[in-house]
């Protein structure tokens, strides 16, 4: 399991740092209105801020969905892994819908990118927990004969 959960981060943290490099590059108007009005989101105009941020919250849901693979039967943690990756699509929509608006939309499209790929990097947790119980699955059935 840890050899996958290394596998799982290195492909995590690459796409975190595309996102922090992503999100540092709103529009000037973006940043002004960063930097004049919302000043509790002045971390993003540092790269390794927001790919630290992305990577500290993707970190704490592989926990907490961990947590629940190893508790649960495989049919529990397939409905609970799938409500996830709904949830993760609910969210890339209302960013879509968010994004869209005209305060948000002077941020640029470079930003908007960073927002979607947050939820495309929680549908890959998901997906990878739904795999790997099904390895899990596969490898108890090979031990058994």
């Amino acid at each position: 399991m840890d050899k996958k959960l290394i596998t799982l981060n290195a492909i995590l943290i690459p796409l975190a740092i595309i996102i922090g490099w992503t999100l540092s590059k709103a529009t000037i108007v973006g940043k002004v209105g960063i930097h004049l009005l919302h000043r509790e989101y002045a971390f993003l105009n540092s790269w390794w801020k927001g790919a630290l941020l992305v990577w500290g919250v993707w970190l704490v849901l592989e926990i907490i969905q961990y947590r629940i693979w190893k508790r649960n039967r495989r049919n529990i943690n397939l409905a609970i892994q799938a409500s996830f990756i709904f949830l993760a699509i609910l969210g890339l929509y209302f960013t879509y819908l968010d994004f869209r608006t005209f305060s948000h939309g002077l941020l640029g499209d470079r930003f908007h990118i960073g927002g979607y790929l947050f939820w495309f990097g929680w549908c890959i947790i998901s997906i990878f927990f739904i795999k790997f119980a099904n390895d899990k699955i596969a490898t108890s059935e090979n031990n058994d004969l």
